[in-house]
């Protein structure tokens, strides 16, 4: 065969290879919906132009609970990170956003000393066809089929949060080694953990270069049953301190971590954990007879002072009800399925399956914060983990709105955390980073308000809970301790948007330096425009939204909202008469004026308002209908997992990003706009924007069959189907676990659910 159909027969074999899916789902025998990852690793893929799709080398599924996050990899490595006081990873390795541990199984024979190392893409994990990867609810599990007829099965669990603001912050390690083979074998089971405590948003900085340095001091138990590393810091150059429990953009109480083996189990020869410089190390020793199983379990975490007095009492907490017996599903599978909505009256599987993974995600992302003493939902991504920011609040409002159905307690936490970053003045700061601290910043949003608005009415609406208008909350900054009335509140957010952020041209609501997007200053400095620069998503956000807000205060039957609701309804009114004129006749909402020379949207079709437009209650139906079917035609058109932002690209660089790629937090409301009207096509809309229509159209990527980040690239883009990120390793990037995916569609299926 001529070396050209050699080459060509190579290039068709790798294009069927890459193109294979990447894993399959499935629903286990409780009823939790699971992923069997099934890809290379380290990853390969390509774009569609036959160049590195530049996507993370080792897949990762989040676990966790309101005190711990837990990223787990195909390879069984591992990144256990809190956000309790500042987001960082407490076993970080030299990689950026990646953990450092091993574990490993040396089979002792009389004439070998055999060591499997069983995690890292270097390992036997990378062999699909000796090791299987399922992740679930609260679990990852490692299945190896090993030489001579032995198999090892290494699950890790993590225990939901029963209450809000609570939890325990360890994983545990399960073991379970089968000897299938004809002969007695002895084996020393070891897993090894780094304790390198790195804050998220220092990560970038050379180690040495820190402004602290952590260390740990090795604490080992009498009884080798564990080791407790007590973390603590070296001022690396000069800085003022403040107490520990004061805002500050670093943290000065890293929490102990260990690891604990116990005393010895059934059956098991030799139990320890000591330390081997800054590496916690577990080693168990045990033989076994043919046909014969032994299971024995490893803890790891940080020590939690405020709840427990000790490691063995946390050991005993996350321990108790484990299902020991089976843990096929992971140790807590009976809790994780107590804590998750109920779904099997849906009739769509595909819906029903990731409704219940969506709703999994938003329980092991809510992250207890000790500054504010509440838990939230992180955005995520590359906010949260890869610089440790928690921003936008915006982004957490949204984040909050399933939980109004599913974890009210959740919800409403995530609603005061919002407010404890306000201003007396009803200013919402944008978020906070360290242990809260809120940098100072000339950026100023002019949208918070009405994010806010929208989730605390279909809070009040979806649970009734009127009382908690009258709850006193804190507000910023929280270590202060000054409180006011939620309706209260209310009143001052109204007034900070009517007075502060104002109108601008044509009465419009003004953008200041961003709404939902800051894009349109890339290129014009706020400085010259933003005193009249008006937003039309802001403004038909008030028309969707104020009525909500309105209903919900008189349900209330507050006398002290009475003037409050006739203050909403007029500037309602007012805005609406500025939006309608400015509409006219067309077919799709203006995006926004700069000035009166400077506008757009107003030839191409923005997606950023329409949704909103769409669920203006005083719209018609044959009118949504005519808007609807014009925005699609423009911007779905030929996508197939999404609407893209623009029609084409209102500015001068790449397609992608906030100029023509496909955000979840913008095509969800336009869903919720076509719900008003078509709900068959609603519904139909839910199904194209799911994970299983994005792993149809790209079977080969790994970022968007159970996750994805904030936004993912259009056709419009050489990288559709793929992340763009303004630095240049993108493949380092943290490119899933975003909020958006996972909870705008589970908001929505409820409201679906309400609409029958």
């Amino acid at each position: 065969m001529k070396q050209s159909q050699l080459l060509l027969c190579s290039l068709l074999f790798a294009t069927q290879v890459l193109q294979a899916q990447v894993g399959k789902w499935s629903i286990s025998q409780i009823g939790l919906p699971r992923y069997q990852y099934t890809g290379l690793l380290p990853v390969v893929a390509v774009d569609k132009d036959g160049k590195d799709a530049m996507l993370p080398d080792d897949p990762y599924f989040l676990l966790g609970n309101y005190k711990m996050t837990l990223f787990t990899h195909a390879s069984g490595i591992y990144q256990l990170m809190t956000g309790e006081r500042a987001w960082a990873r407490l076993n970080a390795s030299k990689q950026l956003n990646y953990g450092w541990n091993d574990a490993s199984l040396e089979i002792n024979g009389k004439k070998s000393n055999n060591k499997i190392l069983l995690t890292g893409l270097q390992s036997i994990a990378a062999d699909t066809g000796k090791v299987q990867k399922i992740f679930g609810a609260g679990t990852a599990r490692y299945q190896y089929q090993l030489q001579d007829g032995i198999t090892l099965q290494r699950t890790i669990s993590v225990k939901p949060s029963e209450k809000i603001n609570t939890g325990n912050p360890s994983f545990v390690v399960t073991v379970e080694v089968t000897n299938k083979g004809k002969k007695l074998q002895s084996f020393t089971y070891n897993e090894r953990m780094l304790v390198n405590y790195v804050v998220v948003g220092t990560q970038f900085n050379d180690p040495l270069q820190r402004p602290l340095l952590y260390h740990a001091a090795m604490k080992p138990a009498a009884n080798q049953s564990f080791v407790l590393a007590d973390l603590f810091y070296e001022q690396n150059k000069f800085l003022h301190l403040p107490g520990k429990n004061e805002r500050y953009v670093y943290d000065l109480a890293p929490p102990p971590v260990f690891m604990y083996a116990g005393n010895k189990a059934a059956g098991i020869d030799r139990s320890v954990v000591n330390a081997d410089n800054d590496t916690l190390a577990a080693a168990v020793a045990f033989t076994l007879k043919p046909n014969e199983t032994k299971q024995f379990h490893i803890v790891i975490g940080w020590l939690d002072k405020q709840h427990f007095t000790g490691v063995q009492q946390q050991v005993d907490d996350v321990l108790n009800n484990a299902s020991v017996d089976n843990t096929v599903e992971g140790l807590f599978a009976k809790q994780w399925k107590k804590k998750l909505p109920d779904f099997s009256s849906g009739q769509d599987e595909v819906i029903k399956q990731e409704m219940l993974w969506n709703a999994h995600m938003v329980e092991a992302s809510a992250t207890y914060n000790d500054y504010y003493k509440e838990t939230f939902i992180p955005q995520g991504t590359v906010y949260a983990y890869h610089f440790g920011d928690n921003i936008s609040n915006r982004d957490h409002l949204q984040a909050a709105l399933p939980a109004c159905y599913t974890n009210p307690p959740l919800a409403k936490s995530s609603i005061r955390y919002v407010i404890a970053h306000s201003e007396a003045d009803g200013e919402i700061k944008r978020g906070n980073a360290g242990f809260g601290y809120t940098p100072s910043s000339l950026y100023k949003e002019s949208d918070e308000q009405l994010f806010f608005f929208n989730t605390i009415a279909e809070y009040l609406l979806i649970t009734n809970d009127y009382d908690f208008l009258n709850e006193q909350v804190a507000y910023y900054p929280a270590g202060d301790s000054k409180k006011d009335a939620v309706l209260n509140i209310l009143k001052k957010y109204f007034i900070f948007l009517r007075d502060d952020v104002g109108t601008g041209i044509a009465g419009l609501v003004k953008i200041l330096h961003s709404d939902w997007s800051d894009s349109f200053f890339h290129e014009y400095t706020p400085d010259k425009y933003s005193h009249n620069a008006v937003s039309h998503l802001n403004s038909v956000m008030v028309l969707a939204i104020f009525p909500k807000l309105e209903a919900a205060l008189k349900n209330a039957k507050n006398p002290e909202a009475t003037a409050f609701i006739n203050a909403l309804e007029d500037y309602r009114s007012n805005i609406e008469k500025a939006y309608m004129q400015d509409f006219g006749d067309r077919k799709f909402s203006a995006r926004a004026y700069l000035s009166n020379q400077l506008k757009f949207g107003l030839e191409t079709v923005c997606l950023e308002p329409q949704g909103y437009l769409l669920q203006i209650p005083t719209l018609a139906n044959k009118r949504r209908q005519e808007i609807y079917d014009y925005v699609k035609s423009k911007n779905f058109t030929p996508e197939q997992i999404g609407f893209r932002i623009r029609e084409k690209p209102l500015w001068k660089g790449k397609p992608d990003g906030e100029d023509g790629a496909i955000w979840y937090s913008l095509q969800y409301p336009v869903l919720l706009g076509v719900a008003t009207f078509d709900k068959a096509e609603a519904r139909r809309m839910l199904k194209a924007f799911s994970f299983d229509s994005y792993a149809k159209k790209y079977p080969q990527y790994w970022v968007g069959q159970w996750t994805a980040p904030d936004d993912l690239n259009s056709t419009l883009s050489t990288r559709a189907g793929l992340y763009s990120f303004w630095e240049p390793d993108i493949r380092r990037a943290f490119q899933g676990y975003c909020s958006h995916p996972h909870t705008w569609p589970l908001f929505c299926y409820f409201k679906l659910m309400e609409a029958k």
